[in-house]
């Protein structure tokens, strides 16, 4: 057990350096700073509300780019490796698939919330900068938007050994930022089905990720009160419930890869 431990840490470790080397963060950063300050200064053209809209501008702006991080790293780690033939020499060793699964996992995660947390200062300085108070409500949103990063990690790498790394990106841009909006359809569709559909529906609604649960920069944005405790212990579980699951599915694919 130790000993896959200190494979999986190894790994991890690894990845994390060769993604900073690369230097992607660095670009996104820089992207977040331009949209933030562009958002920032269209509200102060006297838009009413202008607190909320300036919140909300620069919370949209670290959801999608922070998403889009996480999407890109998980879509490239694995292709990657085949690519530079750099996964052989590593299972020749005594290392298990699924050990190198669970250690691009931690790196995607790991990276995913370094970069939430440089954007969100970006944020936060910008708001502060523009007299946009923020309320206890933007640290829970942080926690539950890095709990977010585990599914949609998990679900990204899964399909990158299935698919090429740019469709990996499209496939899961899609199911990540259209995920709420087929969820509304999908509820919609169980009220208007027959009795027969209904059930087949409900079934589908309730067994695919909502990762709309995760969102809550529009009550951030309003400076709602913060959410009750057993929420974000829920939100926890559902969240290891899926990064199970997809890194399951990733290891069943990954066993029958010829490597």
């Amino acid at each position: 057990m130790q000993t896959r431990l200190a494979n999986v840490g190894v790994l991890t470790w690894a990845a994390l350096v060769e993604a900073v080397r690369r230097k992607d963060l660095y670009v996104v950063w820089m992207l977040a700073a331009f949209g933030v300050i562009g958002g920032a200064a269209l509200a102060r053209t006297g838009v009413r509300g202008i607190e909320t809209f300036t919140r909300d501008i620069a919370l949209t702006v670290v959801n999608c780019l922070s998403i889009a991080l996480c999407i890109w790293f998980a879509a490239r780690q694995m292709p990657e490796e085949f690519q530079r033939r750099t996964l052989f020499p590593l299972l020749a060793r005594p290392v298990e698939r699924f050990d190198v699964l669970l250690g691009k996992f931690l790196a995607v995660w790991l990276l995913s919330v370094l970069a939430l947390a440089v954007l969100a200062l970006i944020a936060t300085l910008n708001l502060h900068f523009h007299q946009a108070a923020i309320g206890p409500i933007f640290w829970q949103y942080l926690l539950v938007r890095a709990l977010s990063f585990g599914p949609i990690a998990a679900l990204t790498i899964t399909v990158s050994l299935v698919m090429s790394p740019p469709a990996t990106v499209i496939l899961c841009g899609l199911l990540t930022l259209g995920g709420t909006m087929f969820a509304r359809s999908l509820a919609d569709a169980v009220h208007e089905a027959g009795p027969v559909a209904q059930a087949p529906l409900k079934a589908l609604y309730f067994l695919l990720p909502h990762l709309d649960l995760f969102d809550l920069s529009q009550r951030a944005a309003y400076n709602y009160p913060p959410v009750h405790a057993w929420v974000l212990g829920a939100l926890t579980v559902y969240a290891l419930i899926y990064v199970t699951i997809f890194l399951g599915l990733g290891e069943l694919r990954f066993r029958r890869m010829a490597v």
